[in-house]
C-alpha cells in the first residue's frame, strides 16, 4: 500500500493539533462495491485492502458540502394525495368517509373544469381551474461533489519526490483499467477506476505516521464513498518556468473533485438502520395492510348506499 503525508509535519504544525484530510483508495469492484467486500445497504465505508492512504492539509475553501432536494410541481398530487390518506388519519369513519369524499370532489370538479375551459369560457371571465397542485417528492437524484485546490511548494528534493508520488498515485486513481484481454486498449471492456474515501483527522501523524491518522474529527460533514470526476494539474501557476535541480517544479497546483456513489438517507427519522417502515415489513404484511383499507373503503361504500337508499319501508 502506497503512504505519503504532504506536508511532512503533518498533525503536528500546530500546538492543539494540525487538522488535516486522509484520502484512501481502494480497487473497485462495480459501481458500488470496492475490492472483494461488498458493503452492506445502505453502503458503508468498504472494508477491502486499500491501495493507497495520503494525507494532505485542508485547502481554504475545501470545507464546502450541499444537499439538494428533488422536488417536482404535479397536477392533481394535492387531491391525490388526501384520498390515499382519507383513511389514514385519526377519527370516526364517518370523518375518514368525509375526508374520502371531499377528495374524490377534487379530483370530479377539476376534471369537469378543465373539460369546460378547453374552450376558454372560463378563462375568459377572468377564473382559472384550479388544478390541486402539490409539491411531489421525486427521490434523490444527485450525487454529491467536493473539491479541493491544493498548492505544493517543496522545499527539497525529498519532498518534491513525496509530492510527485502523491499526484501519480492520485492521477492513477482517475484511470480505468482494461478487462476481457492483455491489459491493452484492444481489450473488450473498460473497469471502473478506484473508490475514494476522505476523513478528516486533527493531530495525530497523518497517513504515513505511526499514529495512522486515529483521531479523526467528527465535527465536519462526511464524505461518502467517491470517485475522482476532474483532476487539473498546473506545472507552472505563476507563469514562471521554474525546477529544482532535479528536475522536480518548484510548485505544483492540484485542484481535483470527487463526487460520491452513495446517496444521502436520512437514518434518524426511520427504523431498520435507513429504511422506511414499510420495507421492513413482509409480503404478507403489506398484503394485510392492503386488505384492511380495502375493508375500511368497502364499509365506507356501505355507509353510502344505505344514505342513498333511504330510510326502509315502515
Amino acid at each position: 500500500m502506497f503512504l505519503a503525508d504532504f506536508p511532512p509535519t503533518l498533525g503536528f504544525e500546530a500546538n492543539a493539533g494540525q487538522h488535516y484530510m486522509i484520502i484512501n483508495s481502494y480497487e473497485s469492484k462495480n459501481a458500488v462495491s470496492s475490492g472483494g467486500s461488498t458493503p452492506p445497504a445502505p453502503l458503508q465505508a468498504s472494508t477491502a485492502p486499500k491501495l493507497s492512504s495520503i494525507g494532505l492539509y485542508i485547502p481554504a475553501g475545501a470545507l464546502t458540502t450541499s444537499f439538494t432536494g428533488n422536488y417536482e410541481a404535479k397536477e392533481g398530487a394535492a387531491s391525490s394525495a388526501r384520498t390515499g390518506g382519507a383513511f389514514r388519519g385519526e377519527g370516526t369513519l364517518a370523518e375518514k368517509a368525509t375526508r374520502f369524499a371531499s377528495s374524490l370532489g377534487e379530483k370530479l370538479t377539476k376534471s369537469v373544469l378543465s373539460t369546460a375551459d378547453s374552450g376558454g369560457f372560463i378563462s375568459a371571465q377572468g377564473l382559472s381551474p384550479n388544478n390541486y397542485t402539490a409539491l411531489v417528492y421525486r427521490g434523490p437524484n444527485t450525487f454529491r461533489q467536493h473539491t479541493f485546490a491544493f498548492k505544493f511548494f517543496p522545499k527539497n528534493s525529498d519532498e518534491s519526490e513525496t509530492v510527485r508520488k502523491i499526484v501519480q498515485e492520485l492521477r492513477i486513481g482517475t484511470l480505468p483499467r482494461m478487462s476481457g484481454g492483455n491489459g491493452t486498449l484492444t481489450d473488450s471492456f473498460f473497469k471502473s477506476p478506484r473508490h475514494h474515501t476522505i476523513n478528516f483527522y486533527k493531530g495525530g501523524s497523518g497517513a504515513g505516521g505511526t499514529g495512522r491518522g486515529n483521531s479523526q474529527n467528527t465535527k465536519l460533514f462526511t464524505v461518502g464513498k467517491s470517485v475522482i470526476t476532474n483532476l487539473v494539474l498546473n506545472y507552472d501557476p505563476q507563469s514562471v518556468v521554474s525546477f529544482h535541480g532535479d528536475g522536480n517544479p518548484v510548485q505544483i497546483d492540484m485542484s481535483i473533485t470527487f463526487q460520491e456513489i452513495e446517496l444521502q438517507i436520512n437514518t434518524k427519522d426511520s427504523v431498520g438502520g435507513g429504511f422506511d417502515r414499510l420495507a421492513n415489513q413482509t409480503a404478507v404484511n403489506q398484503n394485510q395492510s392492503t386488505s384492511q383499507t380495502t375493508s375500511e373503503q368497502q364499509r365506507v361504500q356501505e355507509v353510502f348506499l344505505d344514505q342513498d337508499a333511504g330510510p326502509g319501508p315502515g
